[in-house]
C-alpha cells in the first residue's frame, strides 16, 4: 500500500515535469512529422530520437532485473490488423487537431482553446470505440496477430541488447547529423529548451514513469489514452456502467502533465487564452475525434507507442509509428500544400 501511494505521488510529480518539458521544448509528434516532410527540418524530431535513446538504454538496464522479484519489462502492445488502420487515422487526425496527444495536453496548459476542443474530440473518439468494443468484445481478438501464441516482439528476431546497440548507433548518428546540418532554425524555439536537452529530460522522466507505474500495479510506461480514460470514466459510466475504470496512476500523471505545462507557460509568459472561431470548431473537434478513434484501434496514441511501446521492443509500436507518419504525410500534403493553408509558426524557418 505504501508503494502504491508513493507511486501515485511520483505520477503527479513526473507528470508535472513532463508537462514542463513538453512546453519548454515545444515537443509534438505532429510538428516533428510535418517539419520533416514539408520543410526538411528535424529540430522537433530530434527530441523524440534523443528521448528514445535514453529510454532504450534505460529499459536495457531495467531488463537486468536489478530489483529482485520485480520485472519492469511487461512486453509489447498487442499487434492486430487494426494497428496500421488506426495509426493512419491517428496520423491524419494530428494534422486537423493541430497536435498529437502530447502536444494537445501541453497546449491546453497554455490556455489554447483549440487544443481543448481537440481533447474533447479525442475523449469522444475513445468513448465511441470503448462502447463499440463493449458491445462487440470479440472484435480485438478476431484481428489480433500472434507468433507461436505470443505478441510479436523485436526480441523474437535478436536479443534486446543487440537492438539497444543498433538504436544507439542510429540515434547518435542522427544527432551528429542534426548538429552538423543545423543551418536553419525555428524562431519559436530560440527562447525555449534545445531539442537535445528536451529529449534527454523527457527520456529520463519516461524511464522514471515506467518504474513508478509498475509500483502502482499498472506495469506500462507513458501514455495518454489510459489517463484520459480514467479521468473521464465517470462520464463514460453514465452511458454504460461497465465503462467505469477507476482513478489511478495514469489519470494523476495526465493531470500533472497539463498543470506542469500551465505553470511553465506562466513562468515564460506564454500563457494566453485562445478561443477558436466558428470555422475552427469542427476542424479541431473532428481532428481530435480521429485521434481518439485512431488511438483506440491502434492500441495506443503516439506517446504510448513511441515512449512506451518502442522501449518494450513491440513490433506493433514500430508499425504504428510508420503508419502515423504516413497518415500525417498525406494530410499535411493535402491541407498545407494542395489547399495552400498557411504553415503554423512551429513550421516557419528563420
Amino acid at each position: 500500500m505504501i508503494y502504491f501511494f508513493f507511486s501515485l505521488s511520483l505520477a503527479f510529480i513526473i507528470g508535472l515535469f513532463i508537462g514542463v518539458s513538453f512546453q519548454k521544448g515545444r515537443a509534438c509528434t505532429n510538428t516533428a512529422f510535418r517539419n520533416l516532410f514539408l520543410i526538411r527540418n528535424m529540430d522537433v524530431a530530434i527530441i523524440f530520437i534523443v528521448a528514445l535513446l535514453i529510454l532504450i538504454i534505460g529499459y536495457q538496464i531495467l531488463s537486468f532485473n536489478i530489483i529482485s522479484n520485480v520485472n519492469f519489462i511487461s512486453g509489447p502492445i498487442a499487434l492486430s490488423y487494426l494497428v496500421p488502420i488506426g495509426s493512419f487515422i491517428f496520423g491524419i487526425g494530428m494534422v486537423f487537431a493541430g497536435g498529437c496527444a502530447g502536444g494537445t495536453c501541453y497546449r491546453i496548459g497554455e490556455g489554447n482553446g483549440k487544443a481543448l476542443l481537440a481533447l474533447v474530440g479525442y475523449v469522444s473518439g475513445i468513448f465511441i470505440i470503448l462502447l463499440f468494443y463493449n458491445y462487440f468484445p470479440d472484435v480485438p481478438s478476431i484481428f489480433e496477430i500472434k507468433f507461436n501464441g505470443s505478441i510479436p516482439s523485436l526480441e523474437m528476431i535478436v536479443p534486446r541488447w543487440i537492438w539497444t546497440l543498433i538504436f544507439i548507433i542510429v540515434s547518435v548518428s542522427a544527432v551528429v547529423y542534426f548538429l552538423k546540418k543545423k543551418n536553419q532554425y525555428l524562431p519559436h524555439l530560440l527562447k525555449n529548451w534545445s531539442p537535445i536537452k528536451t529529449g534527454i529530460i523527457i527520456g529520463i522522466l519516461a524511464v522514471l514513469a515506467r518504474i513508478s507505474s509498475m509500483l502502482s500495479g499498472r506495469n506500462f510506461g507513458v501514455s495518454t489514452v489510459d489517463g484520459l480514460t480514467e479521468i473521464f470514466s465517470p462520464l463514460f459510466a453514465l452511458f454504460d456502467d461497465s465503462l467505469s475504470f477507476g482513478f489511478g496512476w495514469a489519470a494523476i500523471f495526465i493531470i500533472g502533465w497539463i498543470l506542469g505545462s500551465f505553470f511553465s507557460s506562466l513562468e515564460s509568459k506564454e500563457f494566453e487564452i485562445k478561443i477558436p472561431n466558428r470555422k475552427e470548431v469542427w476542424r479541431f473537434f473532428g481532428g481530435g475525434l480521429l485521434l481518439g478513434i485512431g488511438a483506440m484501434l491502434a492500441g495506443g496514441c503516439n506517446i504510448g507507442h513511441i515512449l512506451g511501446g518502442i522501449p518494450e521492443l513491440g513490433l506493433s509500436s514500430l508499425i504504428a509509428i510508420i503508419f502515423m507518419a504516413l497518415g500525417n504525410l498525406l494530410a499535411s500534403r493535402i491541407f498545407y500544400v494542395k489547399f495552400n493553408n498557411p504553415l503554423p509558426v512551429s513550421s516557419q524557418l528563420g
